[in-house]
């Protein structure tokens, strides 16, 4: 059996997922169910107020719970560190952190769990990006980007009343980066067949199949609508079980991801994650569609319109100019992780035809 089992890999996948009207209610049961008797609630000042008084008020009800409650105002590892020595100074062991918030939020709860060997529960207050189930801790240190790896969720009590109230803006980028996951793994596809990378098509369908059925519904897609709020949250949710199942972001992060990388690191724009992800997703699946003749990326670009997202760089503060220089230093980014970057490896000239054929900029 031992032999047997040498070829399996342990994945930790969270037991615990509710995605409905009032699953904040679920949290005491959460208390039995760990039998947690020390936990730690990070929240920010304006989740506080949208869901983390509540989720206080919850903990209060378990008499046999104790808890600490901290304001995270920024994100960063240093944040996570304070907290952490401020724990240990006057409250010893505890037994979970509870993430009430944003990516932000759930970001430091996610080191702080992993640092102190503690469960983490996960209780987004909006659908931004796929941190709500990841393993992966992103944060800006001196102005750059970077990724770490920390806990996964025990648990993710995700409420549709609460996240329909968050700022539209985020639920489109939501899905701009859900979307992203289907021209992602057809870069990764491109790694399997030229450099012989190791692959998972069960992975590879989790990432990809809530992209799918959002884009079929590409006329009809409404996010304040519970149904396919529930399927983005849902797609969200499974791509972050994709990186933790495969030990990587690979089945969810590839060109498109680079774009936005570029973005950052250069300093342009004013887009979110998800927006400038779903920009280049665009433009990624468009020289897919050129090059290989896989894609359609005037329906991911419909379906993009549709919900009001940016679909061009003017509408996240950039110019053609700069996207260009983007596009170029996306090349140089993680240049291990193979891409259509790689593999075409485009000329300014290609870029301009494509931002041009694409409307992205002109």
């Amino acid at each position: 059996m031992a032999m047997i089992l040498k070829h399996f890999k342990q994945i930790l996948l969270p037991v615990d997922v509710r995605i409905h009207k009032g699953a904040t209610k679920y949290i005491p049961k959460l208390v039995r169910r760990y039998d947690l008797r020390n936990v730690i609630i990070l929240t920010g000042p304006k989740t506080y107020r949208i869901a983390g008084k509540r989720v206080e008020e919850l903990i209060k009800e378990n008499n046999g719970c104790n808890y600490r409650l901290f304001i995270v105002k920024t994100a960063s590892r240093v944040t996570a560190r304070k907290i952490e020595q401020e724990i240990r100074g006057d409250f010893g062991e505890y037994d979970a952190v509870l993430g009430v918030g944003g990516g932000k939020v759930l970001d430091v709860a996610k080191v702080v769990a992993s640092h102190s060997n503690a469960l983490l529960i996960s209780i987004p207050t909006n659908a931004a990006h796929d941190g709500i189930a990841s393993p992966l801790a992103s944060f800006k240190e001196k102005g750059l980007p970077i990724s770490i790896k920390a806990s996964s969720p025990v648990a993710i009590i995700a409420d549709v009343e609460i996240l329909r109230k968050s700022p539209v803006r985020l639920l489109r980028s939501g899905y701009g980066d859900l979307i992203s996951n289907l021209v992602e793994v057809k870069d990764w596809m491109l790694g399997v067949e030229k450099i012989d990378e190791d692959y998972d098509e069960i992975v590879a369908s989790i990432s990809t199949m809530p992209a799918m059925l959002l884009l079929k519904s590409a006329d009809e897609l409404d996010f304040r609508d519970s149904k396919y709020l529930k399927l983005l949250v849902r797609g969200l949710i499974l791509g972050g079980l994709a990186i933790n199942m495969y030990g990587t972001s690979r089945p969810v992060s590839g060109s498109a991801h680079k774009f936005s990388h570029a973005l950052d690191y250069l300093g342009y724009g004013r887009g979110t994650h998800g927006e400038q992800v779903g920009i280049g997703t665009i433009i990624m699946e468009y020289m897919h569609q050129h090059y290989y003749g896989e894609g359609d990326w005037e329906l991911l670009k419909y379906s993009l319109e549709k919900i009001l997202a940016p679909t061009t760089a003017r509408e996240i503060g950039i110019t053609k100019k700069q996207a260009l220089e983007a596009l170029m230093y996306a090349k140089n980014i993680r240049k291990s992780r193979y891409t259509i970057l790689e593999d075409q490896n485009p000329s300014k000239r290609d870029f301009e035809i494509c931002l041009e054929k694409t409307g992205v900029a002109r």
